[in-house]
Order: structure tokens, then sequence, then C-alpha cells
């Protein structure tokens, strides 16, 4: 398995072949595997001609799993992705990132705009920017309440309550989790994003109850593009043949001038 060690935190990470490299980040609760290998996300791509890197975010997956929310955040997971690049000797790579994924990769994006190129935001929503009501300080609470739970949270929503069942089946440690969870991912401001300059593709559920929908996202970005994926909600997007195609076609475009 191979690891790094930044912050003091040994992270896990996965490459996959040779290419032009795409960074992928996964949701709360999950980790690379669950939330792309899975799914098939890493064939599809590699078969492009893509390498596939893949990260699991400390308290996630393969990576240490500190319990104190001070250790989460937007800054520490952000930097951790910078580290990997640096570890793995890559300068520029596009990123894809997954519902908080995707809010990582926001800040990425504007924040270390010369370490980044051509991006997805996939199952993500007009909160990144502040907009309710699916922001981090309306969402992650919730998401919190139901991991922490001892047993499964029946009484909450379904969406809500899966996150218990990710934590305990696919991330590994529930009270991980929850640290993760209570940290601060402030909203990107509007002035950030509009410095964004690379071509970004927001991809969103219809009947997203997690974290909505990102026409004003979209909108908000220089170059972005928005793709809305009919009937589907926040989970199904990773194995929605839909939206794997949106995906993979936007990043064809770029083929040979990200090289």
């Amino acid at each position: 398995m191979p690891n790094f060690v930044n912050d003091g935190h040994s992270l896990h990470y996965k490459v996959h072949g040779d290419g032009w490299p795409v960074v992928l980040l996964h949701g709360i609760t999950v980790s690379f595997a669950g939330n792309y290998t899975a799914w098939g996300w890493v064939e599809r791509l590699c078969t492009m001609g893509l390498q596939v890197i893949g990260l699991d975010f400390r308290g996630h997956g393969g990576s240490d799993k500190p319990r104190d929310p001070a250790a989460y955040g937007t800054e520490a997971l952000a930097g951790d992705v910078i580290a990997l690049l640096d570890h793995l000797g890559i300068a520029r790579a596009s990123l894809m990132g997954y519902s908080l994924g995707s809010k990582i990769a926001l800040h990425l994006l504007h924040a270390a705009p010369l370490r980044f190129d051509r991006s997805v935001l996939i199952a993500t929503g007009d909160g990144l920017i502040g907009l309710p009501p699916y922001t981090s300080g309306e969402v992650l609470p919730r998401i919190a309440e139901a991991v922490g739970r001892p047993e499964f949270p029946a009484d909450l929503p379904m969406h809500v309550a899966t996150y218990w069942t990710f934590a305990t089946k696919v991330g590994g440690d529930r009270d991980a989790a929850v640290a993760a969870a209570r940290a601060s991912y402030p909203p990107c401001a509007l002035e950030m994003v509009a410095t964004i300059g690379v071509p970004v593709l927001v991809v969103s559920g219809e009947r997203d109850p997690v974290l909505g929908r990102g026409p004003r996202l979209a909108e908000a970005l220089p170059r972005g593009r928005y793709v809305e994926i009919a009937d589907a909600d926040h989970f199904q997007l990773a194995g929605h043949e839909d939206a794997q195609r949106a995906v993979a076609a936007f990043l064809a475009e770029a083929e040979g001038s990200m090289r």
C-alpha cells in the first residue's frame, strides 16, 4: 500500500495508468476505492490514456484517522492534495472531486491555479458558493449526527442515514468521520471563483437531496459548464453511465492540450 506523510498523518494513495494525471477526490465517509474504483471510473479514465491518482482523505480508507475536528477542514485536506502531487513529482494535474471532494477541488482551483488544469466537480451544488439550503454548515452537522449514532439511525431521512452505513462499511471509522464532518469547510467566495481560469465541468443530479443542484456554481465559473443528470440523486452519480460519459467527454476535449 503506497503511503506518504503530510502534517504528521500517513495518507494512502494509488496510481493507475500513464498519461495526463487526474487526481480523484472522494466524498465524506467513503474512500477512493468505494467512490470511484468500485464504479468503473479508474478503468474508464485509464482507457482514455489518463493517469488516475486516487487519494484517501485523512480519516478515510487506508489513511490515518485522527478524531479531532481540527485535523480536518478545507485547508488541511487541500494541503494533503498538494503534498501528494509534490510527493509524486507532478507539477500540474486535473482534479475530479465528488461531493466533499468537489469542495476541496474548487478551493484548490483558486488557491493553487498553477497546479491544476481542466477539472470536474460532481455530485455538487450551489452551496459551494454559499447559496442555501445546501451549504456545508447546513449539511455536515446532519451527517455528523447520523454517523455518530451507535446504531443505524432509522429515524433520520434515508439520504442522511446512508452516511452511517458508508462510514461503517466503507470509511471504516465512524468517530473519524464525525470529526471530519464537524470541521470547517467555508463556502468559496464569488470573487475567488471568478479567478479560476481553467474549464470546469459541474455535474449534478436532478434529485440530489444532499448538495442539491449546481447551475449557479457553473455560471459563476468563468469557463464553467453544467450538466444535470435526469432523475439521479447524490449517490447514483457515482455509477451513473450518463455522468461517466459526460465526464469522459469533457476530459477528452483536452486530449493533447494538457500534456
